[in-house]
Formats: structure tokens, C-alpha cells, sequence
């Protein structure tokens, strides 16, 4: 289960007046925990522990809500579109956080 709220995802994707989707989302929420932890080498408690805690650090939520923001817009793993990173967003909330070495 993901420390990031799920009305706080349905807001990002502007879904918080259904809950038809609410499942997904959650299922999101997850594999973007576990995105953003691959990515900064740490566990979720790891995270936690770094910044009070509770909860996870602001800059990590965000990049979660990021990640799971947009697989819940883009449902597929290809596009007909052209689309481009948005320069440094992720990387720049998850590299406080990297952890380096094993």
C-alpha cells in the first residue's frame, strides 16, 4: 500500500468527483512508489526515516504523484504523439535522495 494519499493522486489527475478509478489509481500509486524508490536506490522506510519519520519527504510524493500522473494519462506504451521529458522535474525531486552506493 502507498504512503502517497490516493485523494491526493485523484486531485493531481483531476479525478476526485468519480471513484469509478479508484482501483487503478491505487494500483498507480504503488508501482510508482516502487518507481521512485528503484530510482533513488532507497526503501520507502528509508525515505521516511530521512525526512521526519511519519511520512515521505514532499519532493518524493511529488515525483510519485509525477510518475503515476502521467501512466494514468498515458495508458499505453507508445504514442502517436511526439512527447518530451520535461527537463529535470523527476530527476530533480528524486537526486537529494540517491543513494549512491549499495
Amino acid at each position: 500500500m502507498a504512503m502517497t494519499k490516493l485523494e491526493l493522486l485523484k486531485k493531481h489527475v483531476r479525478a476526485d468527483d468519480f471513484s469509478d478509478d479508484d482501483d487503478y489509481l491505487a494500483h498507480l500509486l504503488d508501482a510508482a512508489e516502487d518507481y521512485v524508490c528503484n530510482a533513488t536506490n532507497r526503501s520507502v522506510e528509508e525515505l521516511i526515516e530521512m525526512y521526519n519519520g511519519l511520512e515521505l519527504p514532499i519532493s518524493i510524493q511529488q515525483a510519485i504523484l509525477l510518475v503515476a500522473g502521467h501512466w494514468y494519462n498515458q495508458r499505453e506504451a507508445v504514442s502517436g504523439v511526439q512527447m518530451a521529458e520535461v527537463p529535470y522535474t523527476l530527476q530533480a525531486l528524486v537526486k537529494p535522495y540517491r543513494k549512491l552506493a549499495k
